[in-house]
Formats: structure tokens, C-alpha cells, sequence
């Protein structure tokens, strides 16, 4: 039986999104990460303060990273309340409010924590602080507002549960929660404005980027912008949103994120324009997200409402052309013989794409065979230095053959969209790892950081073997010793 833990351990690698060897700067890749969880049912709040990553939620359970999520610790709870939101100061601090009037506060990334209280009993669902004020909002229209040192009670003249806040730094603040509620604090929070229910289902976060300008997301795709400093609002539209549930929106820069339900929502331009992420499991529900001062981007919450999930949004910048272009060049072979490495020449400026930079295994066969990325490159040869280049002409009379798949023994692979590991056999078969201790037993403690992510545009270059149902079933060295080179593994 397959240990579920298992596929929520390992490190993705990011694949390249051209099949070249040779890449541009102008060229990058993303995906989402899945990273290494602590034993809570779900996050529900998410921070970066300094080098350590805080995840806060139910049951009043915490988990700290100091690895950016790679692995996480499960600390001792300083109260069995649920933790539903944590934000970081400006000055570096952390709080984090919850059920019942929870309330605490953290100096040192984490490490010890001040609980205090706040005089009210109702459950706290969101927290602001910027360097002169601060709001804290919950059940029955609960505002309490920062002055002079002390947490003071807002009248608001509501009654709804309120669900975020927005604190401006400017002795204002803007607030959403139950069945559309828009209220405006001023006056650090002794002033407010009432601005009436914006759509019908519950809102759960609010951002302006302005006094003007302002999202916000809630309950059954609710999900609107106001131009107007919240006057009126528009609905926006993304492809791939319908009814799902959104529960947080953070910013950083001109870069947006909107977790929720099943679904991620990002902008690279300031919310211009949106798209729906596809990342990794659809069984995910995120209530949080997170950047940190820069840019790095989380998103967390719970997987089956059993276990606790934390993803990682990861982009890998392409090398400069130049710095690859040393490293392979060589002199311009008219010929070249099976069993050879084999490149055209490329004239002038290039994109990442164009053919010339795609590196082939002129096989024995006689067709050339095609790495898909420097990733399965890297596991048949040490460097470049043995790549010639050849005429166009001179490559066009060698047939494709099929793409180069991993060599034996050397990594564990995984398709993006699947949760199964596989070692890798010869002529890429790839036979299921059965759990975490059988993986462990083959490739050592650290067989995590071992696993290559393959995009499933390549899953027919492979064939699919019998399980590993222990570690008798495959000898990593004798997989390795199985081929002399490339031309055994067609």
C-alpha cells in the first residue's frame, strides 16, 4: 500500500520550458512546489519573519522552516485555540489571533511567544498592524483598534462577523466579512464609514493598492475591483473562476496572488490581468498566502481537511546564452559519426527555441536523439565539451529518433500532474516506488532531494515497469551499470 505521506516529501525540479540545452535569459519556467508538512489538520495563516517561515492553524498547532519551507518543525502549542490569522510588522514582530479572544505576539521569528488579552471573548478572524496603527476584527462586528499602546474597543454599529482587514499606514483601514460588509476606519479606527454590503456572500479579503483602487474576494467566486475608493464595484473575470471559494489575497510589487478553494489565481501586472494556476492537486483547499520582502511566494492551507499542505511558488531564471555559449563551444565539424553529440551551427542572435540550440545523440541507428532538457543531459555526460557542431544540411539527412530518457539508476522521476516517484530502468522504464522507506533504503536519507520533475509532455518517451515494492526489487548500481552509454538505452 502506498504511504500518502510520501508524495507530500519530496523537492520538485523545475524543468526548463524549451527542449534546448542551450537557453536564453529572456526564458524562464515556474511551478508550484510542494513542500515538506508538519502533522496539522490545516494552516490557516502564513508569515516570513526574517529567515524563518510561521504557519499557524487549527487546533492551535504551529510549524516553523528555516529553509523556505523545504522542511518544517511542529511547535509546542501555546494554546489549544484555532490560530486564523498571523502578520508580520513592520518592525519584524509576528501576531497571530484566533478563537475566543486569542492573542499573541512573537519578537524572535517565532522562537517564544507573549500572549495577551484583549478584553473580548469573540473569535478574531484578521489582523493589521503597520508602524502607527493596528486593527484586529472578528464575530459580531468586533473591531478593535490600536492607540497609544492599547487595544481599544471600535463602534463600528455593525453586527456582522468581520473577516479582514487592510490597515493604510494612515490612520485608515479597510474592513469586509459576512454577507458583503464594506466598513472604512479613519482616524486610526475612532471614525467610520459604513459602505453597505457589496455582493451577498461573505467576503474574505480586502486589498487596496490605493485610496482609489481595491480588490475583494469572498465566498462563491465573489471576487470584485473598485476604482472609486469603494464606491462601486465591478465583478472580474478570470477563466477557470466560477464558484469556488476565495480566502486570501496578498500582494508583492506589481505580483497578486488569490488562494482559495481548489484554485490559485496570480497577476504579474498589478491585477491587470489574471489567471488561474494549475499547480499540483486538486484537493487542495488554501486559506493562506504569503510573500516575503522578496518576492518569494507561498501559498498554504489543508489537503482533505487531514493534513496539513504548503506549496512554494518557485521561478527559475535561465542562464545568459553567452555563459552557455562558453561552455559548449567548439570547432565547426562538417561531419560527424554515430555515437557523437551533435548541434547545428547557429548564425548570429538566436532565440532559446530555435533548433540550433537543440544538442542530439547521433545514436547508431542512425538518427538523432533528442535531450528534452539539460536535466537528463547531466545524468549521461559530465559537460558539453564533446558537442560538435554540424550543418544544417548535414543533420536534416539523420531521421528522428526518439527523445533521451533519464539514465538508469541515477534519479527518481515524477510526472508534474502525478504523485508517484519512480526509479528509472533501462530503455526509460520507470517502475513505481511503493513509499518513502523503500525510497529511503535505495537512495539514502536525503532520496528526497533525488527526484526530478518530468512535465507530462514526455510521458511516451517512457515505459512503465513493475513496482518496487521493497528494496530487493531494484539494485541502484547495477541499474547504473546496466548501460555502457546512450546507444544501450534505445
Amino acid at each position: 500500500m502506498t504511504n500518502k505521506n510520501f508524495f507530500f516529501q519530496f523537492t520538485l525540479i523545475t524543468l526548463f520550458a524549451s527542449i534546448t540545452l542551450i537557453t536564453s535569459s529572456v526564458s524562464a519556467s515556474s511551478t508550484w512546489v510542494q513542500q515538506d508538512h508538519g502533522t496539522m489538520q490545516s494552516v490557516r495563516g502564513i508569515v516570513k519573519a526574517g529567515d524563518t517561515l510561521i504557519a499557524v492553524g487549527n487546533s492551535g498547532y504551529m510549524m516553523t522552516s528555516v529553509d523556505d519551507g523545504t522542511t518544517w518543525t511542529l511547535e509546542d502549542r501555546i494554546s489549544s485555540a484555532w490560530w486564523l490569522d498571523a502578520v508580520l510588522e513592520s518592525d519584524g514582530d509576528v501576531v497571530i489571533v484566533g478563537e475566543s479572544g486569542t492573542y499573541s505576539t512573537s519578537e524572535d521569528e517565532g522562537a517564544t511567544w507573549v500572549s495577551s488579552s484583549l478584553g473580548v471573548s469573540n473569535h478574531l478572524y484578521g489582523v493589521a498592524r503597520s508602524a502607527s496603527y493596528g486593527y484586529v476584527v472578528g464575530a459580531g462586528g468586533t473591531v478593535l483598534y490600536l492607540a497609544n499602546g492599547r487595544w481599544i474597543a471600535g463602534a463600528p454599529n455593525v453586527t456582522d462577523t468581520l473577516l479582514d482587514v487592510q490597515d493604510n499606514g494612515d490612520g485608515t483601514a479597510w474592513i469586509v466579512g459576512a454577507a458583503g460588509r464594506l466598513l472604512k476606519a479613519s482616524t486610526g479606527g475612532s471614525s467610520w464609514t459604513n459602505l453597505g454590503r457589496i455582493a451577498s456572500d461573505d467576503l474574505q479579503a480586502v486589498y487596496f493598492e490605493s485610496t482609489t483602487t481595491g480588490w475583494v474576494v469572498g465566498d462563491n467566486g465573489t471576487f470584485k475591483k473598485s476604482t472609486d475608493s469603494g464606491v462601486s464595484w465591478g465583478a472580474v473575470s478570470v477563466t477557470g473562476l466560477s464558484t469556488q471559494d476565495l480566502y486570501d489575497l496578498q500582494v508583492s510589487g506589481d505580483n497578486m496572488v488569490v488562494v482559495g478553494d481548489k484554485i490559485i489565481l496570480m497577476s504579474e501586472d498589478g491585477g491587470d490581468t489574471w489567471s488561474v494556476q494549475d499547480f499540483v492537486d486538486e484537493n487542495i483547499t488554501f486559506y493562506a498566502a504569503a510573500y516575503d520582502v522578496d518576492g518569494a511566494l507561498w501559498a498554504a492551507g489543508t489537503d482533505f481537511d487531514v493534513w496539513s499542505s504548503v506549496y512554494r511558488y518557485e521561478v527559475d531564471e535561465i542562464a545568459e546564452v553567452e555563459e552557455v555559449d562558453e561552455v559548449i563551444e567548439t570547432e565547426e565539424v562538417a561531419e560527424a559519426e554515430p555515437n557523437n553529440l551533435i548541434k547545428m551551427t547557429c548564425e548570429g542572435e538566436t532565440e532559446a527555441t530555435d533548433p540550433c540550440r537543440v544538442v542530439y545523440f547521433y545514436g547508431s541507428d542512425e538518427k538523432r536523439h533528442a535531450f528534452p532538457n539539460e536535466k537528463v543531459f547531466f545524468t549521461w555526460y559530465e559537460d558539453f565539451d564533446d558537442v560538435i557542431e554540424v550543418t544544417s544540411e548535414f543533420m536534416s539527412n539523420l531521421s528522428l529518433g526518439s527523445n533521451v530518457t533519464y539514465h538508469p539508476g541515477t534519479k527518481m522521476v515524477k510526472f508534474q500532474t502525478v504523485r508517484t516517484v519512480y526509479a528509472v530502468s533501462v530503455l526509460g522504464v520507470l517502475r513505481a516506488i511503493a513509499s518513502e522507506d523503500v525510497a529511503s533504503d535505495l537512495y539514502g536519507t536525503d532520496w528526497n532531494q533525488q527526484i526530478d520533475d518530468i512535465s507530462d509532455a514526455f510521458l511516451g518517451n517512457y515505459d512503465f515497469g513493475e513496482d518496487i515494492d521493497s528494496a530487493d526489487d531494484y539494485d541502484v548500481e547495477a541499474e547504473e551499470e546496466s548501460v555502457d552509454g546512450l546507444d544501450d538505452n534505445f
